[in-house]
């Protein structure tokens, strides 16, 4: 077996650990990586630094790692909500809990004074399961497909390979290399955004495509005084081209606009053209008791150069009718987003209740990067507040660490939509979300 094929299967191991999760106060990215950067909101710097804080958030962080640590954790979620239009009064959105596995190390050099580090961790965890009515819409303005699945899903894992170098014993400097597996999927009525012909066609629409991309972190962690800590980070953006399958029928739009006679059932071998944004971290820990830590960060996410819109296009297409109708076989469709760049702000306290005990809390704030104008229900899981808790349970090499989120209702009201068709125009739709997370670490 080739390192490209076990690559693909490792992504699609860990891709599948993961059912339904939601997104987070910094669009897509989860808040935190580990139970502990969990519990404080997501953030993630400190002087006793862990190996997937070290590999999620600043490389240079592994350097304050005190000998070999293995980190091994699951996170899970859990959304609830609701979502009213003109065919829909109070659809819920369909519970079920999902769970992903994560897991570090950090090695240490005896000779030299850098610690290697290895993660595989999950950066985004972005997904919604609706069933509502289609609402009329399409060429005619009355397509509909009845009562349908509407389902979406991004999903990002990050294998990351880091190296933390300690110049001095104030200052550290790092660098992280990371391949990224990602996975999107749409399943639901879909409407033609942009095509010259096909602009606001809705067809139902099955979309399944996968692939890999590379990015890279560098840090640096300054320690002015004993009892401060400060944190500066960035993360390149991530360009994804992933490939797939698109089936689907469009039996209904077809015969209202007198093309009944056509096939309506069509294949499409499937490219998603996707990027994830830049981000850029600052952060400060602060010992203000001998049992009290109080930690605050900002970030800087550049969505607008990221989901400024998405690049669908679907070649070999398998209906000779709707070929010939085009005269091609292929169709390019571009989906506005137009996401907004957004600053998260975190801030957590950490008190040590006795020499086994931890206890955190945290608070995590990011205004919605997505506009009313092109809101679904499938984007609108987006959460602004997020309030954090945990406790940690420390014996000799020992570590348990649990966290839990809730992320406070996020409601979404559009107007008068600006995607094609019109059918999520006076809509609304209202979530909110559970998130879990345990890891265990040992140090050797």
């Amino acid at each position: 077996m080739n390192l490209r094929c076990a690559l693909k299967k490792l992504g699609l191991i860990l891709g599948l650990a993961t059912l339904t999760t939601t997104s987070t106060a910094n669009g897509i990215y989860r808040n935190g990586a580990g139970a502990r950067a969990m519990a404080l909101g997501g953030a993630s710097v400190g002087l006793d630094a862990q190996a997937l804080e070290a590999l999620h958030s600043n490389p240079a962080s592994l350097s304050a790692t005190n000998g070999v640590m293995l980190q091994l954790g699951v996170v899970g979620a859990m959304a609830q909500g609701e979502f009213s239009n003109a065919a829909n009064a109070n659809s819920s959105l369909r519970e079920s809990f999902g769970a992903a596995p994560e897991a570090a190390i950090v090695y240490p050099l005896e000779s030299v004074p850098v610690a290697l580090g290895f993660a595989v961790i999950p950066d985004a965890l972005a997904s919604v399961d609706w069933r509502f009515v289609d609402a009329p819409g399409g060429l005619d303005g009355n397509t509909s497909y009845g009562l349908q699945r509407h389902h979406a899903e991004i999903i990002a894992y990050r294998a990351a390979f880091g190296a933390s170098w300690q110049i001095s014993d104030a200052l550290s400097l790092g660098a992280a290399i990371g391949a990224e597996y990602n996975r999107n999927t749409l399943v639901a009525p879909y409407t033609f955004q942009s095509h010259p012909v096909l602009r606001g066609f809705k067809t139902l629409l099955d979309l399944r495509t996968e692939g890999w991309g590379v990015n890279g972190d560098i840090g640096l962690v300054w320690r002015p005084c004993e009892k401060i800590v400060i944190s500066l980070s960035y993360r390149t953006p991530t360009d994804l081209e992933t490939d797939g399958d698109a089936n689907g029928n469009a039996g209904t739009q077809l015969q209202n606009i007198g093309a009944g006679s056509f096939q309506p059932g069509f294949h499409y071998d499937a490219e998603v053209s996707t990027k994830l944004p830049q981000v850029a971290t600052a952060g400060i820990s602060w010992q203000a008791r001998p049992r009290l830590r109080a930690v605050l960060q900002v970030e800087w996410i550049n969505w607008s150069d990221s989901f400024d819109e998405l690049d669908i296009r679907l070649s070999n297409g398998s209906n000779a009718d709707i070929n010939g109708f085009l005269g091609s076989d292929q169709i390019h469709d571009v989906v506005p987003l137009d996401w907004k760049d957004r600053f998260v702000y975190r801030a957590g306290l950490e008190f040590a209740a006795s020499e086994e005990f931890i206890l955190r809390t945290g608070y995590a704030y990011g205004a919605n990067p997505v506009p009313d104008s092109t809101v679904t229900p499938m984007s609108a899981a987006i959460f602004e507040h997020t309030l954090s808790g945990g406790i940690e349970w420390r014996r000799g090499r020992w570590a348990v660490a649990a966290a839990y989120q809730f992320q406070f209702p996020s409601e979404s009201n559009v107007g008068t939509s600006g995607l094609a068709s019109g059918e999520y125009s006076n809509s609304r739709t209202e979530v909110q979300a559970h998130w879990f997370g345990l890891t265990t670490g040992i140090r050797f």
